[in-house]
C-alpha cells in the first residue's frame, strides 16, 4: 500500500495489503507470460468476479526500496486452494512490473490490493452485443468477459498487435465472437478507425487499450452515440511511461502523456450512425419534463434560500437584544420581516408542491394511457414471457414510483443540498473555526461509509442472488403448502433451510458492520453537532476566539445542517430508485409492436380454412433458430398433432399460428393469406387456442366466457358451458354465471379448463390451436374434459401439441419435430410401422390407455 498522504487516505477508506507468493509461471509466448500466485488472505475480501483486478506494487530496478502500483486482472481464482494468477507482458522497453515478472523466481512475493476494484457483470438490461477493444495487455480482461457474456449475445473483438507473437495469446472461445487482430503502426487512432460507423444500438463497449488510442476510441463512441453508461473505458497503459504511483512518493510517477502535435493524423474513420439504446429508454421517457424540472430546481433554491431568511433574520434580532436589552433599536421590525418572509416561503413553497403535482398529474395520465396502450399492441407472445407481477408493476407500481421523482426528488434534493450549504456559507463568515469543526462528523461518515461500502460490496451480488431465491421459492412454497405441510415438516427442511441458509449469509455480510452503523448513526446525530458547537464554543470563548452573540448562530442553525446533507443522500437513493422505475417503463414503451398491415387483406369467406407454413424459419435471438424449414399443411376440418421431445419447437409453432410472434422467415398463410397481412381482428376472430395454462379474469362467470364474444347473450354463454361440461358445475356457485371467480367462487384446475373451452366454443374459431388442454386436469374432470374437447374440435381446423401419445394417436396427421425441423410425418399407424423418432417416443411413454380418437 502506498507511503505517505496516498497511503493514508487508501488506509483510512479501508484498502488492506495482501501479500502474494509465485508459486509457479508459464511462457504462454516468449514476451507473454502467466505468473501463479498462493495468496492466503486474498479472497477473505470477498468472490474473485470476472476481469476483478488488484492494485499490484512492483519494486522499482533502479532505485532500490521503492515500488510503483500497477493494475492487473486475476485470472483462474482457485479459492479452495488459495491461487490465483496474473499475465504479464514481457514488453520493451519495459517498466518496473515487466522487468519484476521478467526476472521472477518461484517463492518471490509481492503486495496487492483489491480496494477500488471492480468486477465485469452483464448489465441490465442485456446489451444488444458488445465490443472489447484492448491489446495484449488487457487480454486476461477481455478473456473474462468472453466466458461470462452469454452465448447469444454478438461479440466484436478489436486487438492491436504491437509484437508478432500477440497473435499466439489464446483468446476464449464465443461462437458469436469475431476476432479482429490489427497490427500497431505507432498511429494511436487504430483502434478508433477500425470501429465501424454502422448502427450500434444497445451495444455495451469495453475498451482498455494503451493510454492515446483508448482516448481515440472513447471519442470515436461518442460520434457513434454510445451513451457513457455504456461505455467502459479505462486505459491499461502509457507508451513508453511506467504505470501507477510511487510508493515512495506522493506523485504519479507518469501523467498520462499531453497530446503531442507530431503525432500522426488520424484517417477519417467511416461515417458515424448514431444508434438508439435501451438503457437511455428512461431518459427519453422523461425528456418531455426535463427543462421543467430544472426551473423547478432553480425556482426550489430561490424558496429555499427565501426559507432559511427569516433565521438570519432571528440572528441579528437576538443579537440586537444581546447587546440591548428589549428596548434595543429595530427589534420589533425585524421580527414582522422574519414573520413576512416566513409566509412568502411557505407560501412559495406551497405552490411550487402544487404546481409540480398538477405537472405529475398530466405526466402519470399520459404514461399509464401509454402503458395500457403499448400493452394492447404487443405481440401475445410478450406476455407469456412474462408474469402478471411483472407487468402489474409496469402498469401500477412503476407509474407510482415515477410520482417521486416527478413530484418531490427534484425539490427534495435541491432543498437539502443548498440550505446546508448556506448555512455552512454563513457559519464560515462568523467563525471559520468553529465551522470547520462541525465538519467532523461529515468527515467521520464519509469515511465509515465508504469503508463500509468497501466491506460489503463483494457481497451484493450475492445478496441480490438470495433474494431472488427466497422470492421464488416463496411462491412454490405457498402454491404447494399442502404438499409441505405434509412431507417437509423438519426445522431443517425445504424453505426453512433456505431461509436459514440466508438468516446466517446475512448475519455472515452485516454483523461485521454493526459497529461502524452504530457509529455512522451517533455521527449524524443532532445532539452530537450540539455537544460540539457547545464544547467548542465554550472553549472558544473562554480563550476570547468567539463572543457569545457569534455563539448563537451556531447553536440556532449549526445544529440539522449536517442530517440535512445526509438527507440529500437519501433523496438521491429515492430519486434513483424512482429512475430506475422510469428506465423499466422506458424499456417497456420501446418494445416492438406486432404490426398491423398496411393494406389488410380480407379472408375469402368460406367457413373451412386451409393453414400452409410455408418454409418458416424463427429464432428468438438472432443467429439461434428454434424452427427451420419447417413446410406443413393443416387440411380444413383435420386435426394435427405435434409430438416431439423437450424442447423441438412444438410450442414455438404452435405460437406462431395465434401470431404471438411473427416468424423471422418464410410466411403462414391462412386460406392463401398471410397472417400478417390479416387485421388482428380477423385472425382472432378464425383462429382460436387453449393452451394447458388456464387463464381467467377476476370477473363473473359469464364474462370469462364471453371474453372472446363480449356482446353474447346469456343463452349463447350456457349453450355453449353446457357443450363444455361444464355448465352443472356453474349453477352450483353461489350465484351461478353472476359469481365472481375468485372470491367466494373457485374452479379445480379441470373445471377452469372446461371453462375455456366453453370460451372457445363461444368464440367459434375455423381453426384451433391446442396445448395439451388436459396437462391440469384432476382425473375426475380428465374424461368431462375430453368430452368438451371432442365437441370442440369437431369440424375445425385443429393443430395439437401433444405431451402424451395416446391422446393423438387418432389424429389425422401426426409431425414429428427434433431439433426445430420435422423429421417425420404421417398417420400413427404408418409412423410406427418405420423406425424413427415417433416410435421411438411412443415405445418410451409405454402407453398403458387405448388411442382415443379425440385430440387433447
Amino acid at each position: 500500500m502506498a507511503r505517505g498522504y496516498a497511503g493514508a487516505v487508501m488506509k483510512t477508506f479501508g484498502a488492506i495489503n495482501h501479500a502474494i507468493t509465485v508459486v509457479s509461471f508459464t511462457d504462454i509466448t516468449p514476451h507473454y507470460r502467466r505468473i501463479t500466485f498462493h495468496a492466503p488472505t486474498l479472497f477473505d475480501t470477498g468472490p474473485i468476479e470476472a476481469a476483478a483486478w488488484v492494485r499490484m506494487w512492483a519494486p522499482d530496478p533502479v532505485r532500490p526500496g521503492r515500488e510503483h502500483q500497477r493494475g492487473y486482472t486475476l485470472v483462474a481464482p482457485d479459492p479452495e486452494n488459495l491461487l490465483v494468477s496474473m499475465e504479464f507482458v514481457l514488453h520493451e522497453p519495459a517498466g518496473p512490473a515487466s522487468i519484476w515478472a521478467r526476472n521472477v523466481q518461484v517463492g518471490d512475493s509481492v503486495e496487492v490490493s483489491r480496494w477500488g476494484s471492480k468486477q465485469f457483470t452483464v448489465p441490465d438490461p442485456e446489451p444488444g452485443g458488445y465490443l472489447l477493444v484492448g491489446d495484449a495487455a488487457s487480454l486476461p480482461g477481455i478473456n473474462a468477459i468472453l466466458a461470462a457474456v452469454p452465448d447469444t449475445s454478438p461479440v466484436e473483438v478489436l486487438l492491436e498487435s504491437h509484437h508478432a507473437d500477440d497473435r499466439l495469446i489464446p483468446v476464449t472461445g464465443h461462437p458469436l465472437a469475431r476476432v479482429t487482430w490489427l497490427d500497431a503502426t505507432g498511429d494511436p487512432a487504430l483502434l478508433a478507425q477500425a470501429v465501424e460507423g454502422r448502427d450500434w444500438s444497445d451495444w455495451y463497449a469495453w475498451v482498455t487499450a494503451e493510454s492515446a488510442a483508448t482516448r481515440r476510441v472513447r471519442e470515436r463512441l461518442k460520434e457513434l452515440g454510445f451513451p457513457k453508461a455504456e461505455v467502459k473505458a479505462q486505459a491499461y497503459w502509457i507508451k513508453g511511461k511506467a504505470m501507477g504511483v510511487d510508493r515512495n512518493a506522493q506523485e504519479p510517477a507518469a501523467a498520462p502523456p499531453a497530446r503531442n502535435a507530431q503525432e500522426p493524423a488520424a484517417a477519417p474513420p467511416a461515417p458515424a450512425e448514431r444508434g438508439k439504446w435501451r438503457s437511455r429508454a428512461g431518459a427519453r421517457l422523461l425528456a418531455p419534463l426535463r427543462s421543467r424540472l430544472i426551473l423547478a430546481g432553480v425556482f426550489q433554491a430561490v424558496v429555499s434560500l427565501l426559507q432559511l431568511a427569516p433565521y438570519l433574520v432571528l440572528v441579528e434580532l437576538c443579537r440586537r437584544l444581546l447587546a440591548g436589552g428589549a428596548g434595543a433599536e429595530g427589534v420589533a421590525e425585524l421580527g414582522l420581516l422574519a414573520v413576512i418572509l416566513m409566509g412568502a416561503g411557505t407560501t412559495l413553497a406551497g405552490l411550487l408542491v402544487l404546481a409540480m403535482h398538477v405537472l405529475d398529474a398530466q405526466f402519470g395520465h399520459r404514461v399509464r394511457a401509454g402503458v395500457v396502450g403499448k400493452l394492447g399492441r404487443l405481440p401475445l407472445g410478450w406476455f407469456t414471457e412474462r408474469t402478471s407481477g411483472r407487468i402489474k408493476q409496469a402498469v401500477q407500481d412503476d407509474a407510482a414510483s415515477v410520482h417521486y421523482l416527478v413530484t418531490h426528488a427534484v425539490l427534495d434534493i435541491v432543498a437539502a443540498l443548498v440550505t446546508p450549504l448556506a448555512v455552512l456559507g454563513y457559519l464560515f463568515s462568523v467563525s471559520a473555526g468553529l465551522a470547520a469543526i462541525l465538519l467532523v462528523p461529515l468527515l467521520v461518515y464519509g469515511i465509515l461509509t465508504a469503508r463500509m461500502l468497501q466491506a460489503s460490496s463483494a457481497a451484493l451480488p450475492r445478496f441480490s442472488k438470495w433474494e431472488t431465491r427466497v422470492g421464488s421459492e416463496a411462491v412454490a412454497y405457498v402454491d404447494g403448502l399442502t404438499v409441505v405441510r405434509a412431507y417437509d415438516a423438519g426445522p431443517a427442511g425445504g424453505f426453512r433451510a433456505t431461509l436459514e441458509e440466508r438468516a446466517r449469509f446475512l448475519d455472515q455480510w452485516q454483523r461485521p458492520l454493526g459497529g461502524r452503523k452504530t457509529l455512522v448513526d451517533l455521527a449524524t446525530r443532532p445532539l452530537t453537532s450540539l455537544l460540539l458547537i457547545v464544547v467548542a464554543g465554550s472553549l472558544m470563548m473562554a480563550g476570547g476566539v468567539l463572543t457569545a452573540a457569534d455563539l448563537l448562530p451556531f447553536l440556532l442553525l449549526g445544529v440539522t445542517f449536517g442530517a440535512q446533507l445526509l438527507a440529500a443522500g437519501f433523496g438521491l437513493s429515492s430519486a434513483r430508485e424512482a429512475r430506475d422505475a422510469a428506465q423499466r417503463i422506458g424499456l417497456l414503451m420501446d418494445e416492438p409492436e406486432l404490426p398491423e398491415p398496411g393494406t389488410p387483406e380480407p379472408l375469402p369467406s368460406a367457413r373451412g380454412r386451409s393453414v400452409r407454413f410455408e418454409g418458416v424459419r424463427f429464432a428468438y435471438t438472432a443467429g439461434h433458430d428454434v424452427l427451420a424449414g419447417i413446410d406443413l399443411e393443416l387440411r380444413p376440418g383435420t386435426v394435427t398433432a405435434l409430438v416431439g421431445p423437450s424442447g423441438a419447437g412444438k410450442s414455438t409453432l404452435a405460437a406462431l399460428l395465434a401470431r404471438f410472434h411473427d416468424v423471422t422467415d418464410g410466411r403462414i398463410t391462412l386460406d392463401g393469406v398471410d397472417l400478417r397481412d390479416l387485421p388482428l381482428t380477423d385472425l382472432y376472430g378464425n383462429v382460436g387456442f387453449v393452451f394447458q395454462d388456464v387463464s381467467l379474469i377476476r370477473g363473473t362467470v359469464h364474462d370469462n366466457i364471453a371474453l372472446a364474444r363480449p356482446g353474447a347473450t346469456r343463452e349463447q354463454v350456457e349453450e355453449a358451458a353446457k357443450a363444455a361440461r361444464i355448465h352443472d358445475r356453474i349453477t352450483r356457485l353461489p350465484g351461478g354465471y353472476d359469481a365472481v371467480l375468485g372470491d367466494a367462487a373457485r374452479l379445480s384446475g379441470g373445471e377452469a379448463q372446461r371453462l375455456t373451452i366453453a370460451r372457445a366454443l363461444l368464440a367459434d374459431p375455423a381453426v384451433l390451436v391446442l396445448d395439451e388442454a388436459t396437462a391440469y386436469a384432476d382425473p375426475e374432470s380428465e374424461d368431462q374434459v375430453q368430452e368438451a374437447l371432442t365437441r370442440l374440435v369437431a369440424g375445425r381446423t385443429v393443430l395439437v401439441i401433444a405431451h402424451r401419445l395416446h391422446t393423438v394417436a387418432g389424429a389425422d396427421t401426426i409431425v414429428a419435430l427434433d431439433g426445430g425441423r420435422i423429421v417425420q410425418q404421417g398417420a400413427h399407424a404408418d409412423l410406427l410401422a418405420v423406425p424413427g423418432l415417433y416410435r421411438d417416443l411412443w415405445q418410451a411413454s409405454s402407453p398403458q390407455l387405448t388411442p382415443r380418437k379425440a385430440s387433447a
